[in-house]
């Protein structure tokens, strides 16, 4: 690892560590009431949006079927995917899943009670294990989740997920850890490090990213997945993973890793332990070694029977793929293998696995002009619209803002914007150049009327994080 990259994931910790209680109690607390409401304000909710996309997606169906009919039109950022977050740093940074944020250019996050709304800067990714950190800039400091320990989890364990399923944010469900070290699904279909904690506390679309909870209140998994096919089944990414890959996105957006240059059986029966006289019959078998790859120079052959990785146990074939992966890229390693009915040692120098080449997260601008300060655009209805004379029309609306958030549509009528008429564009303009920060709108739509309070929005646009020079970031 080069030095300054070492100096700057040494001179910020990641994680801002928070008051943790020294007993891990395996039960539930004596109040989940208290736990959920300690922890709540360090979860935020996370709205990803593409430029342009299709008129079918689901997610923005399913916001039209909530917060009524209407919304932007063709031109509009039709809305991406719906997630969850939390806070890892008190100067905003956020751990969610990859899968939340992939392929957005735009990311906006609701935090607190309020659901105060604000753009998100993607600072990295990792398609292996399906994490992400953004970063928001805020009032610092924000409040975070003290990190637990995943490899400590019992199965029975009790545990708690929060988050957004199917937009409803802020919601709490329990449950137990049915089981460890999952890693026969694969939720993305991708190759990737998966090592996922089975729970049986309820976690939809709209949950994934968010944290999963010991009786502590502290994190030890990101909710990831949910079998479709069944109910009661949900897997966390173990904090763990996130604990390794962490450092790397803050500092350089992406991880990287190293390989050794092997194919190896995902498992090892009883029978084939026996016939190639591996004591214990416990190892991972070599089944292909790349040409010219570490391997290959250090000696290894296909049928040689790894049994450790530098002194540790290498009983399954993940756990050598993830140790190979996090050792950093020219070190010197000590592999212990079985060969022949002899008990050997060879040290395999790592190199950098080759991987695509790192794309910066894409800066896209905050709301248009003519949608300041509220999000949406409006005009005057035709000459032939019994309204004319009596209101401004909004003419579009950005999916991203607290106006369509709050429950303005596309074609809705506003009558007055606090309390004073609105009966063209210059009455209009003149009275949102108002000072102050929350803006009350008395508005008509189709035979109903009704008030929205809403909050002046900044043009924002994505920053790299505070204290990272855009050189760190890619």
């Amino acid at each position: 690892m080069p030095l300054a990259l070492a100096l700057l994931l040494a001179a910020k910790p990641v994680w801002t560590e928070a008051p943790l209680a020294k007993d891990r109690p395996t039960g539930p607390p004596n109040s989940i009431s208290a736990l959920a409401k300690s922890s709540m304000p360090a979860v935020v909710g996370i709205v990803a949006t593409t430029a342009r996309g299709s008129g079918n997606d689901p997610f923005r169906e399913f916001l039209e079927r909530m917060y009524g009919q209407g919304g932007g039109g063709p031109s509009e950022a039709p809305v991406r995917g719906i997630g969850t977050g939390f806070f890892i740093r008190g100067d905003g940074l956020i751990a969610t899943n990859g899968h939340v944020i992939e392929g957005a250019t735009d990311i906006t996050v609701q935090v607190g009670e309020e659901e105060r709304l604000y753009r998100g800067t993607l600072v990295g990714h990792d398609d292996a294990t399906d994490l992400a950190l953004l970063k928001i800039e805020g009032v610092k400091p924000f409040p975070v989740l003290p990190m637990g320990e995943s490899e400590r989890l019992e199965v029975g364990e009790w545990v708690v997920a929060i988050g957004n399923p199917f937009g409803l944010s802020r919601s709490v469900t329990t449950g137990i850890v049915s089981f460890k070290g999952r890693r026969d699904v694969n939720p993305s279909g991708r190759p990737g490090y998966y090592d996922f904690i089975q729970t049986d506390a309820a976690i939809n679309p709209g949950n994934s990213g968010g944290p999963l909870l010991d009786s502590r209140g502290a994190v030890v998994g990101i909710n990831a997945a949910v079998n479709p096919s069944g109910q009661g089944i949900g897997f966390a990414i173990p904090v763990e993973q996130l604990r390794e890959v962490a450092p790397q996105l803050a500092a350089r957006g992406h991880v990287v890793r190293s390989y050794m240059g092997v194919s190896v059986q995902e498992s090892m029966s009883a029978d084939l332990a026996e016939s190639f006289g591996v004591p214990g019959g416990k190892g991972v078998v070599i089944t292909e070694v790349s040409e010219d790859g570490p391997a290959e120079r250090a000696g290894l052959k296909a049928g040689d029977v790894v049994t450790s990785f530098e002194g540790e146990p290498t009983v399954e074939s993940y756990r050598l793929r993830w140790l190979t992966a996090r050792s950093a890229p020219g070190k010197r390693v000590h592999i212990g293998f079985w060969r022949s009915g002899k008990a050997l040692e060879v040290a395999v120098v790592l190199l950098e696995k080759p991987s695509s080449p790192y794309e910066p997260p894409q800066r896209v601008p905050g709301l248009r002009r003519e949608q300041e300060p509220f999000g949406f655009a409006v005009e005057e209805p035709p000459k032939d619209d019994g309204d004319r004379g009596v209101g401004m029309r909004v003419s579009s609306i950005d999916l991203r803002s607290c106006a369509y958030r709050a429950g303005l549509r596309e074609g809705d009528l506003i009558v007055e914007v606090d309390g004073q008429a609105v009966v063209d564009k210059a009455a209009y303009r003149k009275v949102i150049s108002s000072p102050g920060s929350v803006s009350r709108l008395y508005v008509r739509r189709g035979g109903k009327a009704m008030f929205f309070g809403l909050r002046r929005e900044l043009p924002m646009v994505s920053r790299a994080p505070s204290g990272t020079s855009e050189d760190a970031a890619r």
